[in-house]
């Protein structure tokens, strides 16, 4: 049963209770006692915690990778359920990254978990993104991927990028100085042109499948091992259930990772008040403080009642609110607030505002 008991009371770097949770992944040849320690040693960064960073931080905190640090700026609603199966109903109206937090260390009590309740972009990105390994793309926008993949190249940090969409998903693996980057093969995508899955829908298969090896390449560069999407483009379609490679060459004049670039690299705008899909035809705000704040949940509390405002989910990271006229909100420590049920921009600024201040 399990890790023979005297190998497990010599094993360096792991108790007893370790090896036995990781017994099965220590016998495959890849892998062995050297990689599980290798993998506790390592530190990973999930950004975005939607359909495709669910299964990929369950299957990488699993696997026991020591560090994982969440970046997301949502929180859980009911329409998640059906494919980012990390969160339950009893976690609907929290920050993504708590609750992730939370089904993670029940998962595995061995690694650690930070949360960051933070707008990735191209302010923050390099402070976000510093220090880690590997950096795993669950995103569902091009603006951050393209901050990740600038603070990836100027950092040296392997970033495995993936995107689902219907029942269609494709990725690669950046590693720098090597591989192309991502605005080598994806260049200037404007968000404004790319469906979301609230208007398409996304079909839960080609989101597992696209997480599932998009963990497998982060693990493989944990261990020292070559990755299969280095300078390679997979695309994946469940209708006809193929899976096609597209060989990559680096563009020599990209103005991320060229020799030599010809012009410098698209400036990325920060939208300070994002309009997003809703629900039933309403409109959602974002709206992201130009800084990152660390509020004070006991003032906002003070404020959301003063305003009558009842709390409908109070989290260590956040609050989500709503009132009798159909206005719905969640704001997070980091200053990031969602508004739905407002007329627009103005008076989404104008609830939070209220709110703040």
């Amino acid at each position: 049963m399990g890790v023979h008991n005297s190998l497990m009371r010599n094993v360096r770097g792991f108790s007893e209770e370790e090896l036995e949770y990781y017994s099965r992944q220590i016998v495959l040849t890849e892998v062995g006692l050297d990689g599980q320690l290798k993998l506790k040693n390592s530190r990973v960064c999930i950004v975005g915690l939607g359909g495709l960073g669910s299964p990929s931080a369950i299957q990488l905190a699993s696997m026991g990778v020591g560090h994982i640090r969440l970046v997301d700026r949502d929180v859980v609603e009911l329409s998640n359920l059906q494919r980012q199966h990390l969160y339950s109903v009893s976690m609907v109206g929290y920050p993504k990254v708590e609750a992730a937090e939370s089904r993670l260390r029940g998962l595995n009590p061995y690694i650690e978990i930070e949360p960051l309740p933070v707008s990735l972009n191209a302010n923050n990105a390099e402070d976000i993104l510093r220090g880690i390994d590997v950096v795993v793309d669950g995103l569902d926008h091009m603006a951050p991927r393209y901050a990740i993949n600038r603070a990836c190249i100027k950092l040296g940090i392997p970033y495995v990028f993936g995107a689902a969409i219907t029942h269609i998903g494709n990725l690669s693996t950046i590693i720098p100085g090597e591989t192309p980057c991502l605005e080598c093969f994806h260049v200037n995508v404007d968000d404004r042109n790319i469906p979301s899955c609230a208007v398409v829908g996304v079909n839960p298969s080609i989101i597992n499948i696209v997480a599932s090896i998009q963990a497998s390449e982060a693990i493989k560069i944990l261990l020292g091992k070559p990755p299969n999407l280095a300078s390679v483009l997979l695309f994946c379609n469940l209708q006809d259930l193929t899976f096609d490679k597209i060989e990559l060459a680096k563009n020599e004049v990209c103005p991320v990772c060229g020799k030599t670039p010809r012009t410098k690299p698209t400036p990325l705008e920060k939208e300070f008040v994002e309009e997003v899909c809703g629900r039933e035809g309403r409109r959602v705000f974002v709206i992201t403080p130009e800084n990152d704040v660390d509020l004070n949940l006991g003032v906002i509390d003070e404020r959301l009642k003063q305003l009558r405002y009842e709390i409908d989910a109070r989290a260590k990271l956040g609050r989500t609110f709503s009132n009798k006229m159909g206005v719905k909100g969640s704001i997070l420590t980091s200053g990031v607030a969602i508004i739905e049920g407002v007329k627009g921009k103005e008076e989404a600024k104008q609830l939070l505002n209220q709110i703040l201040h």
